[in-house]
């Protein structure tokens, strides 16, 4: 999936919350104000939009009027332009945010991927190899995939990722699970597979004649889709 991160930062005006609220200017407010728009957001954008947030630095004491207030936001799509309609969006809610509570904002892009562009053809000569290799757990293609800095180079040439299994099966990434079984020796056993594949698949696009310009048409027509 194309993905941007941004970490969002207000600035208010501290006061005690008690003695005079009415000096204060609350960058917490802003905040959650920033957050209610995001699901508001939600409700009108593509299916496959993902809009992730969290809190990246917790405010002062209860009763005093913050004045910094730090949030991470997540913005993804299967498709790269549609991720960055939605971003211009976004960037229009937090400065709403910032305007609802009078205090500023800042928001800074932590980082970009673009979304990939299948090269099926690719891949079927992938998986094909996997195969020939006795490649563990082999299942079709996923529907719905993560985001990746491979992405960056898939959307502009020919590409292919091959995830060769060592984990049982359900295991979410990002867990523990996922990183004892990497120490392991199915992981030491998948990382073999995974480089005869990618040898196999190097060999034959290099000894098949037509084979390389049907990878890149395929390519081609794919990213006319997008």
């Amino acid at each position: 999936m194309a993905l941007t991160n941004y970490t969002v930062t207000f600035h208010g005006v501290s006061a005690h919350a008690a003695l005079a609220p009415e000096h204060g200017r609350s960058a917490l407010d802003a905040l959650l104000l920033s957050f209610q728009g995001v699901e508001f957001l939600r409700e009108h954008v593509r299916d496959d939009v993902r809009l992730h947030y969290t809190i990246g630095q917790l405010p002062g004491p209860a009763n005093v009027v913050p004045d910094h207030a730090v949030g991470i936001f997540c913005v993804r799509s299967y498709s790269t332009d549609v991720m960055q309609e939605v971003c211009g969006r976004f960037e229009k809610l937090i400065k709403g945010a910032a305007m609802m509570t009078d205090v500023s904002c800042e928001f800074v892009k932590t980082k970009t991927l673009m979304g990939k562009i299948p090269a099926l053809r690719l891949n079927d000569l992938v998986m094909a190899n996997a195969s020939a290799c006795h490649a563990p757990g082999i299942a079709p293609a996923r529907e719905k995939t993560g985001s990746t800095d491979f992405g960056n180079v898939m959307s502009k040439v020919p590409g292919c990722c091959i995830r060769v299994k060592f984990v049982p099966s359900g295991t979410s990434s990002h867990t523990q699970t996922f990183v004892d079984c990497g120490k392991n020796e199915d992981a030491h056993l998948a990382i073999l597979i995974g480089a005869k594949t990618l040898a196999g698949t190097v060999s034959d696009i290099l000894t098949t004649p037509g084979l390389l310009k049907e990878i890149q048409t395929d390519f081609e027509q794919n990213r006319s889709k997008v």
